[in-house]
């Protein structure tokens, strides 16, 4: 279905004096489609090493222009089962499977041009000779090149933030999508601490979450998995995941993103495991007090500039600094989205955006510990829906 209101769309497009958008990211896509094949990403092509997995979504500011997307000759019979709101789609290169070939023993068969065929769509449309916003950082300048040789006349512009301006604002599929994978992620984060067991290393805990994704109805995104203080300096960032075996008086950090039907849960805990010192259970405390502080403060209205100083501000009364350069960030497709609640970043919250807190602190004793409780909210007309609250913030649970 389509996932944003066109009539906005429009507006945005030429508020920035782009005809039309040329998505090509999986998350660009995806959003604008809400089509992905569910097991292709921008590979190599079997029959051609040289080549691109490529699927391009063209939407004109003009909505009778026709939006349309572009896929290998070998998603047909999966676009059409899926079938998004995109009627016209365009189809590039000779397919998967030899028998759709003209000749199945050819050992170079033509590799197919999606440039070509996006192309020939926008001549039709008559945006050849407009300006074309591209996703310059996901498209390869192999392919960009190739487009620009084709449409000498047009101009090309980059298509990021005007995307970024429509993705901002969640549609009500788009959150009911959210609620599930928060409902569900929660669920998984509580399940997987329950498994935990003295002697488990951090993969095999991070396993047992990526079993209880599909156990329990999403996605698996990625998780990670740490447990501490293991003698560790985290100056330089926290470390890939090892074979540290879980301790009773450790914590044990789960960063996890389950996601469901394109949308991600966000959600990141610290808890005991046994008992833990009582400087630990301090840290826990101070960090559980930042993000119910700066919940308090999440608003519509408030510039997220305005809340991450907020945020600095509450250091002060804690007696630890400041780990990460943002208090949280967007959450939609991508589990980093704009709005961040960053200094550099002047947005000012809306309703219907869906946003994290994570203020960190890094706890020193025996190593060091990133502390971080990570939740994820809706922006209400007067205030925020906690997504995550079925996710116990306490030390136990």
């Amino acid at each position: 279905m389509r996932l944003f209101d066109y009539d906005r769309a429009t507006h945005i497009m030429r508020s920035s004096g782009i005809d039309v958008i040329l998505a090509t990211s999986r998350h660009g896509v995806g959003y604008l489609s809400d089509y992905w094949h569910p097991v292709s990403d921008q590979f190599y092509l079997l029959w051609d090493t040289e080549a691109t997995h490529m699927t391009v979504v063209g939407l004109p500011a003009d909505i009778e222009r026709g939006a349309f997307i572009v896929a290998g000759a070998s998603e047909s019979t999966t676009l059409n089962i899926m079938d998004p709101w995109i009627e016209d789609r365009r189809y590039w290169g000779p397919g998967y499977y030899i028998q759709t070939w003209d000749d199945p023993l050819d050992p170079d068969p033509p590799s197919g041009d999606p440039m070509e065929v996006a192309a020939n769509a926008l001549k039709e449309k008559g945006l050849a000779n407009g300006t074309i916003a591209i996703e310059r950082r996901f498209l390869g300048s192999k392919y960009s090149e190739r487009l620009q040789e084709l449409l000498p006349n047009a101009s090309f512009v980059d298509a990021e933030d005007a995307i970024w301006q429509l993705r901002m604002i969640k549609c009500e599929e788009e959150i009911r999508r959210a609620r599930i994978a928060c409902e569900r992620g929660s669920k998984v984060w509580l399940d997987t601490i329950h498994e935990a067991e003295e002697g488990m290393t951090q993969p095999e805990l991070q396993s047992v979450y990526k079993r209880l994704c599909i156990e329990h109805g999403v996605d698996y995104e990625r998780a990670y998995v740490i447990f501490g203080p293991a003698g560790l300096d985290l100056s330089n960032g926290s470390p890939a995941a090892g074979d540290v075996e879980l301790k009773k008086g450790m914590f044990i950090r789960i960063d996890g993103q389950a996601k469901y039907q394109g949308y991600i849960c966000n959600l990141s805990r610290i808890v005991g495991f046994g008992e833990v010192s009582d400087s630990l259970a301090k840290a826990h405390a101070v960090e559980k007090w930042l993000v119910e502080r700066c919940m308090e403060e999440m608003k519509p209205g408030v510039k997220c500039s305005d809340l991450r100083k907020i945020e600095l501000r509450l250091y002060d009364e804690i007696g630890y600094p400041p780990v990460v350069p943002y208090t949280g960030h967007g959450v939609g497709r991508v589990v980093h989205e704009p709005p961040y609640i960053a200094l550099n970043d002047h947005t000012v919250l809306q309703p219907n955006m869906i946003e994290t807190l994570e203020p960190t602190i890094c706890h020193s004793e025996g190593g060091d510990m990133f502390i971080s409780i990570e939740d994820q909210f809706l922006i209400t007309n007067d205030g925020i829906d906690w997504l995550t609250e079925s996710a116990s913030m306490e030390l136990y649970v």
